[in-house]
């Protein structure tokens, strides 16, 4: 999985949203819910209920397709999108891209202008998560 928006709140309703919704949630989290299945502790429930919805499918180290598919699917969904930032508990939006962690001395990674208007005229939030490729993992060693 590559690009995902994710949407929280404490007191957000995802089921009440997703009613109806085009959107379709790969995760949905409830407030209170043990973060691991059969786990009674509370130190390891979900602080906040939200939902993650993908975005794209493209690999890790194609951020530029990645890019591609977000605004793609904001322009599309943009009346979703504001029901969504205007829904009742919403606190946060965010649009996640998970890059690859490349073995450089330097690493940037940029975003056109068209995605980040787009972001926030929508209040989405902007999330670069970085791993590492699969051949720096340490059990690739």
């Amino acid at each position: 999985m590559s690009c995902v928006l994710r949407a929280s709140g404490e007191d957000f309703e995802v089921d009440d949203f997703l009613k109806g919704s085009p959107l379709k949630a790969l995760v949905v989290v409830h407030r209170g819910d043990a973060r691991v299945p059969g786990s009674t502790s509370t130190d390891s429930s979900h602080e906040r209920s939200g939902m993650n919805i993908s975005v794209s499918t493209r690999e890790f180290s194609d951020l530029s397709g990645q890019i591609e598919d977000a605004i793609q699917f904001l322009s599309e969904n943009s009346p979703e999108l504001r029901r969504l930032r205007d829904f009742s508990s919403v606190e946060e939006i965010q649009l996640d891209f998970p890059i690859e962690d490349r073995d450089v001395v330097f690493q940037r990674d940029t975003f056109p202008n068209k995605l980040l208007v787009l972001m926030g005229e929508l209040g989405v939030g902007l999330t670069v998560s970085r791993y590492p490729t699969s051949e720096s993992s340490p059990d690739s060693r």
